[in-house]
C-alpha cells in the first residue's frame, strides 16, 4: 500500500505522550510524519485512504480521557489506516486501546497497528521516569519496521486489541488542583486546560466535575500557585507506588 502522507496526532497534557510520539516518529526512517497537538481543540482534518494516521493518547484509570475522545469529532477518515499508541504510567492499559479503536472506527479509520508505551506517570513522575528508555526505543524501532512491512504488503488488515465491553468504570481521582494565595489571575491555566475545567474569570477555582486530574495547570502556572492539598496528594502517591510497582514492558499489535 502506498502511503502519501503520515500524520501523528497526540493528546499530551504534561508531555509524556508527546515524548512517546516523538520516539516513534524518529523510528520511521522511511517517512517523516507530521506531529500535531490535539491536547486543545482546534485541529480539523479529513484524511484519505492513502494516508496513515497515528493517535497517541494517555490512559487514565484504564480509559481514554473524555476530552481526548472529544477531539476526534473534528477528525474524519475515509477508510484511513490508523496506528494507535496508548501511553500509560506503568500500571495497565485495560480497555483504553479498544475504546479508542471503536471511537476511531466510527470516524472512518481502520486500526492496522497498535502499541502500549510506558511514560512517566502524570500524578507521580518518579513512576516510569526516563521511559521510553533505550530498551524501549529499540523495541519501538522494530515495531516501526514491522508497520512499514505491513503497509508495503498491500491492503493492511485490521488488528485485534485488548479490552472489554462494557468498558470499566473510572470515576476519576480526588486530585483537583486549585489556585492558592500566590495566584495572580493571569489565566494561563484556564487557557491550557484540556477539559475547560478552570473558569477564565475565576482561575483560582476548578469545576471538579470536568477536571480530569491531568496536572497540566500545575505545570503551566508561572507563579507555582496551583496545587492539591498535601494529605490527598500523599495518599494518592502511596497508592500509585503499590499499583505501579515493577517494570512493565511495552507491547505491540501487528
Amino acid at each position: 500500500m502506498e502511503i502519501r502522507r503520515f500524520r501523528m496526532f497526540y493528546f499530551s497534557p504534561t508531555g509524556g505522550v508527546k515524548g512517546a510520539a516523538e520516539a516513534l516518529s524518529q523510528a520511521f526512517a522511511a517517512r517523516t510524519p507530521s506531529l500535531e497537538d490535539i491536547t486543545l481543540p482546534g485541529v480539523c482534518a479529513e484524511l484519505g485512504g492513502d494516508e496513515l494516521a497515528a493517535f497517541f493518547f494517555p490512559v487514565y484509570g484504564g480509559r481514554v480521557p473524555g476530552p481526548c475522545l472529544a477531539r476526534l469529532e473534528t477528525l474524519r477518515g475515509t477508510g484511513t489506516p490508523a496506528l494507535l499508541a496508548a501511553v500509560y504510567g506503568n500500571r495497565a492499559v485495560d480497555d483504553a486501546l479498544l475504546e479508542m479503536k471503536n471511537a476511531l472506527s466510527a470516524r472512518g479509520f481502520r486500526t492496522v497497528a497498535a502499541a502500549e508505551i510506558v511514560a512517566p506517570h502524570s500524578l507521580n513522575t518518579k513512576i516510569g521516569e526516563g521511559r521510553p528508555d533505550g530498551k524501549d526505543r529499540e523495541a519501538i524501532a522494530a515495531f516501526a519496521a514491522g508497520v512499514e512491512r505491513k503497509l508495503a504488503g498491500g491492503e493492511p488488515e485490521e488488528v485485534e486489541v485488548p479490552g472489554n465491553m462494557p468498558y470499566q468504570d473510572f470515576g476519576g481521582t480526588p486530585l483537583k488542583p486549585t489556585g492558592g494565595r500566590g495566584c495572580t489571575g493571569c489565566g494561563r491555566c484556564a487557557a491550557a486546560c484540556p477539559a475547560g475545567a478552570i473558569p477564565p474569570d475565576r482561575p483560582r477555582e476548578v469545576d471538579k466535575s470536568r477536571c480530569i486530574s491531568c496536572m497540566r495547570c500545575i505545570r503551566v502556572c508561572p507563579a507555582g500557585a496551583r496545587s492539591v492539598p498535601l494529605p490527598v496528594r500523599a495518599a494518592v502517591a502511596a497508592a500509585l507506588v503499590q499499583k505501579c510497582a515493577g517494570r512493565r514492558e511495552i507491547k505491540f499489535y501487528l
